[in-house]
């Protein structure tokens, strides 16, 4: 029988996520969580928040996002909003990104949502 080869990456949601963390912080993302959502019951294994200095810089994060992903391997199914670039989702089916402008991300607060989440990665200042 003839083995194909994987059509994904094989790698685990929490090394996929510590890699998206590494690309967003290399291109200048602030404040990024990276969340487990596997034990919270959700449509996503994982789900990373990071905030954008401009517009402009945050359609350049979704990109960046999507390049090195595609050179991994990662699935990526969708992406909304990256038009208006206030708040870009890109779903990589067991990742979700979400790219918000500071007041977005302020106004909506996702890391709330889930207090009992597991933790990946963190790039927020401590205060």
């Amino acid at each position: 029988m003839l083995k194909r080869p994987k059509k994904y990456s094989a790698r685990s949601t929490e090394e996929k996520a510590v890699r998206m963390v590494e690309w967003l912080t290399d291109k200048k993302g602030k404040d990024v969580l990276a969340l487990d959502l596997s034990r919270e019951n959700t449509l996503s294994e994982a789900m990373i928040i990071v905030t954008a200095s401009s517009v402009r810089h945050g359609q350049g994060l979704a990109d960046h996002l999507l390049e090195e992903a595609g050179k991994d391997n990662f699935e990526f199914l969708r992406m909304e909003g990256q038009t208006v670039g206030q708040w870009i989702l890109l779903d990589f089916n067991d990742i979700v990104v979400h790219i918000f402008q500071r007041d977005n991300r302020e106004l909506f607060r996702l890391e709330d949502l889930w207090p009992a989440a597991g933790v990946f990665a963190d790039t927020r200042e401590k205060i």
